[in-house]
């Protein structure tokens, strides 16, 4: 197991831990307000982790690539950093060039979200020479590739409007319906599609 798989993994268990919080909080506790704002944060920490993971693995297959360790991929070679980080490079000993190396690609990144299939699969090429990732992917996870596809956008969209609009209804500003079993079931479907990836990335060449 990775070291970003091993962080996603903690960040997921982390996530889930909240449905038994909200499930507890619903029985025993009598508040004149809903305990679903928990449900909402287990879905936005779950998509957060997933976020990461995609992160974690491109920059560590990167720089994996940078050393030699893993062969590279059209978009490594093609890759564009400033003239700044090649003189830190090629003048560095302490700390040694690959760190600038992977400062660089972390700045760089550090500003796309990989929640969306398409930027998904694009960040992905940098270190997977693959040209039909979600069929991989799907057929790991068992699905076909236009489930995944739509399962993870779907997902992003109410990450977003609970992120970003307060998950209201854009008409009546009422919160949207939200239960235990739908966020479990997401949770769920993020961690396996994570793992999926994980899994094919680590095992390419």
């Amino acid at each position: 197991m990775s070291r970003a798989h091993v962080v996603f993994k903690r960040n997921i268990a982390e996530a889930k831990q909240l449905s038994a919080l909200h499930n507890y909080l619903c029985s025993r506790v009598q508040l004149p307000m809903s305990h679903d704002d928990i449900l909402r944060a287990q879905l936005v920490n779950c998509v957060s982790a997933f976020d990461k993971l995609i992160h974690d693995l491109i920059l560590d297959g990167v720089l994996e690539i940078y050393l030699g360790r893993k062969n590279s991929t059209s978009k490594y070679l093609n890759e564009v950093l400033p003239l700044n980080t090649y003189l830190r490079m090629q003048a560095a000993t302490i700390p040694p060039p690959e760190y600038f190396f992977k400062e660089a690609m972390f700045s760089k990144l550090k500003t796309i979200s990989y929640q969306d299939p398409s930027k998904i699969a694009d960040g992905l090429s940098y270190i997977w020479e693959e040209s039909h990732k979600w069929v991989k992917i799907a057929n790991e996870m068992g699905m076909s590739d236009e489930d995944v596809k739509k399962n993870l956008k779907l997902i992003a969209t109410r990450r977003n409007s609970i992120v970003h609009e307060a998950d209201l209804h854009p008409i009546t500003h009422v919160k949207l319906d939200i239960d235990s079993p739908t966020v479990n079931l997401n949770s769920n479907f993020i961690e396996a599609c994570g793992d999926a990836i994980e899994k094919l990335v680590s095992h390419c060449i």
